[in-house]
């Protein structure tokens, strides 16, 4: 089944300790743990370790995160379900839009998209 075919409800039961995981990792900039959740292509993906390096280095804000979230919603778009909230920094000031997104690849929920904007 489809994680989009569950409810907002399970989606978010699903997506938060792994958002909570995702958003600690970073906090620590823990590379192996940021990683845990997305697929092993994109987990080996140099491009993408070094553009999140580059974040952690540059802008305090992905390593000041807030773990407290207001959940804004559910979007599901073919077989991904995103989920949406405000995201704040312990240090940055103002609220920041992020997104989680999700999907069931060979029985697994996977990250397949992590955006804060």
């Amino acid at each position: 089944m489809s994680v989009t075919n569950k409810t907002d409800e399970e989606i978010i039961a699903i997506a938060q300790p792994m958002i909570d995981v995702v958003i600690n990792a970073s906090n620590r900039k823990d590379w192996v743990t940021f990683c845990t959740y997305q697929t092993e292509k994109e987990a080996q993906d140099p491009n993408n370790k070094a553009h999140v390096l580059k974040l952690w280095e540059e802008n305090q804000f992905f390593t000041s995160l807030n773990l407290d979230r207001e959940i804004l919603g559910v979007l599901r778009n073919d077989d991904v379900a995103q989920i949406v909230w405000k995201q704040t920094s312990n240090i940055v000031h103002g609220d920041f839009l992020a997104r989680y997104f999700i999907k069931e690849i060979d029985q697994q929920i996977k990250e397949v998209g992590f955006w804060i904007d």
